[in-house]
């Protein structure tokens, strides 16, 4: 996808990516991160993460973010500027479309706090230092990258001998929620299959010999399965792959989509269950 799919996506971004913090907090509680001096957040998004960091980290610990995308880089910094100014603010509730749009990229409030975000592109990160970070987060994120084996050689070189790499990753098989909109997107004629490909990896198996032939050791992979708290839909739910498809669609068939798709949540509240959605996460280190 292209950086404006992103930009737009960015405006609702968060009410999605609310459900799977669980899976963002095993991987960070298994990196430790409260330990580290320097961290890096690769394709950060609106950064969800940044505020509990800088909550836990340790004293003098530097944080830095980056994402493709620029409007997602602004709601982050415009989140961070918030909290940094009012540590009882920052929620993504909070941030107006005028804070996102005015924001200051260069605010001496963020040195001072040694909190840094960019524009860029975790495949080339020229603007990082060889040796320089103890952990490196690529936290949804390595799935939608091209060139994956590039990323994670640029992963490689930026960590510090014996630092951290934390991934989190989707399981297509495992993700209900999306499976379901691709059914109704296909019942409802807007799509024959599915619209984008998914993550090459599927198993723990595959996603540890990929970490492993870059040199990384001590690798720990687990899976996890969490709720998604999707009991009715709007435009907030509809991932950005989707959104194109139904921003060129007839009216008749959205209706009958979104007809679809409600009956199906229907029929999973009558079972007493949510939609369930599986990550693959692993952690490993860059020999020292």
């Amino acid at each position: 996808m292209n950086h404006h799919s992103w930009d737009a996506y960015s405006k609702s971004y968060l009410n999605i990516q609310k459900n799977p913090a669980s899976f963002q907090l095993s991987l960070m509680n298994m990196l430790r991160f409260e330990e580290a001096e320097d961290i890096l957040d690769a394709g950060c998004a609106g950064g969800q993460l940044h505020q509990y960091i800088l909550q836990q980290r340790k004293k003098n610990c530097k944080l830095t973010g980056c994402d493709y995308s620029i409007e997602m880089v602004k709601l982050a910094t415009a989140r961070m500027l918030k909290f940094l100014n009012n540590p009882l603010q920052g929620g993504i509730s909070e941030i107006s479309p005028q804070d996102v749009e005015n924001v200051d990229l260069n605010s001496p409030l963020l040195e001072q706090n040694n909190y840094k975000i960019f524009q860029g592109d975790v495949q080339s990160l020229p603007q990082l230092n060889n040796n320089q970070f103890d952990i490196y987060i690529s936290n949804m994120v390595l799935h939608l990258v091209e060139n994956k084996d590039q990323a994670i050689q640029e992963a490689f070189r930026i960590l510090k001998p014996g630092g951290k790499i934390g991934i989190v990753i989707p399981v297509v098989s495992g993700n209900l929620m999306m499976h379901t909109l691709t059914k109704c997107f296909i019942e409802s004629g807007l799509i024959k299959e599915m619209p984008f490909k998914p993550t090459d990896f599927e198993n723990r198996e595959g996603m540890i010999n990929f970490i492993s032939k870059h040199g990384f050791k001590d690798i720990v992979c687990w899976n996890q399965t969490i709720p998604f708290d999707l009991f009715d839909i709007d435009d907030n739910y509809i991932f950005p792959q989707f959104r194109e498809i139904l921003d060129k669609a007839p009216k008749e068939q959205v209706d009958q989509f979104y007809a679809l798709f409600k009956q199906e949540v229907q029929n999973r509240l009558a079972l007493n269950l949510p939609f369930t959605v599986e990550s693959m996460s692993l952690i490993a280190k860059k020999p020292s």
